[in-house]
């Protein structure tokens, strides 16, 4: 049955996908916000996790600033589905022209020109699936991407060729140590999404949102194990549906590689990353449990 399922879902996309890619920019925006409002009307799951995080990370907001906003974010993760399944056949140029401007694309570049590696450490946010591939385009590199598996494997097949379709190099996130340690160590680009849920165990608890919440400590203990700079992108989508990056360097030069340091430096991203939020609030992916674990600030503290 689950076979039938996988089946259908692929075809199902691959049809999404050619309309899509027939569909011009504007057009093909306006598309993937109605496809967001379809799924917010279908998964009502999905719909009140919005709201229930909504309400969590903007308590003094109104009611009715919660219910457009959480709209407006199912509108962009439509965008970012109608644009994600054009991107599997419209044209390197079509991709090269999605993006505008970079700001702050020399400095990137310098630290690029550094030979240390790079660290690009960014999140849901925007069209992250074309932050990766634009981004490589404009800068003529080659990232090596985190990425997680599907569990429908034919959808993940042609998702990951996607990704790779201008050079790109993918690590899965599942037993990925080895070879992640082993591309900073050849001076390689990563890039990784850390904005999610991460274990309740094993990763560190700093604030989100009022709540300290646990955040994947993986990007800061390889910056801080091996000194490589970090760049923070974010694609902030324009009324027409073109995009611009954002970039700003996660400095961390006064840190050490230790535990005290590994914390704080998790903390800046997580600090950062909600400013951008605050800023484009309906730009990240609201629908991820990512409250599914925290603690009080006081066993924060004592911690």
């Amino acid at each position: 049955m689950k076979f039938f399922i996988n089946t259908f879902s692929t075809i199902f996309i691959l049809f999404l996908s050619l309309i899509a890619t027939i569909l011009p920019r504007k057009a093909r925006g306006y598309f993937g916000k109605m496809l967001g409002y379809l799924i917010m009307i279908l998964s009502s799951s999905r719909r009140q996790i919005t709201l229930d995080n909504l309400n969590k990370a903007f308590p003094e907001k109104s009611k009715d600033w919660i219910e457009k906003t959480s709209k407006q974010s199912f509108a962009n993760l439509g965008i970012v589905f109608a644009e994600m399944f054009a991107f599997i056949f419209i044209s390197k140029k079509s991709i090269y022209n999605y993006l505008i401007t970079i700001e702050n694309a020399d400095l990137t570049k310098s630290l690029i020109n550094q030979n240390k590696g790079l660290i690009f450490l960014s999140a849901h946010f925007g069209n992250w699936e074309l932050l990766a591939l634009s981004v490589a385009l404009h800068l003529d590199i080659k990232p090596t991407i985190i990425v997680k598996p599907q569990s429908n494997k034919q959808l993940d097949k042609i998702l990951n060729k996607m990704r790779m379709r201008f050079g790109n190099k993918l690590i899965s996130s599942y037993n990925s140590a080895f070879e992640i340690v082993k591309s900073l160590q050849n001076k390689e680009i990563l890039a990784i999404l850390a904005d999610q849920s991460a274990s309740k165990d094993k990763d560190v608890y700093v604030p989100f949102f009022g709540r300290y919440t646990s955040t994947y400590e993986a990007p800061a203990r390889l910056a801080l194990r091996y000194r490589v700079p970090i760049v923070m992108p974010f694609m902030i989508r324009q009324k027409d549906f073109t995009y611009k990056v954002e970039m700003y360097e996660l400095k961390y030069d006064d840190l050490q590689y230790t535990k005290e340091g590994i914390y704080e430096l998790t903390r800046r991203y997580a600090d950062f990353l909600e400013q951008k939020i605050r800023q484009y609030p309906d730009h990240w992916v609201w629908q991820h449990r990512r409250w599914k674990h925290t603690i009080e600030y006081a066993n924060a503290e004592s911690n």
